[in-house]
């Protein structure tokens, strides 16, 4: 049982906060594929978003731009649901 005060509970309870003492926060993209239906894209497929990487990769991008315009540090892939199975059924080979 832990028997100091309640602040140095919280410190021994949150890992998380020796890490944001020692790095900058990174601000990550958001929903990717809700702004692809928003967009109009329909993701009923196997494939999810990872299908507007074949169809329309100028979504994709845009989207990561309005992301990287919002402030975000990082963009995340368009590969969630991306296999070789999926794709190889659309006559794709490695």
């Amino acid at each position: 049982m832990f028997r100091g005060n309640r602040s140095e509970k919280a410190k021994v309870m949150n890992p998380i906060e020796k890490i944001l003492q020692t790095h900058n926060p990174m601000i990550l993209d958001g929903a990717l594929a809700t702004e692809l239906e928003r967009m109009g894209c329909d993701l009923h497929d196997p494939l999810w978003s990872a299908k507007v990487l074949l169809e329309s990769p100028h979504l994709i991008k845009q989207i990561h731009a309005n992301y990287f315009k919002a402030g975000a540090d990082c963009a995340t892939t368009a590969t969630y649901q991306a296999t070789f199975e999926e794709f190889a059924k659309r006559g794709m080979t490695a």
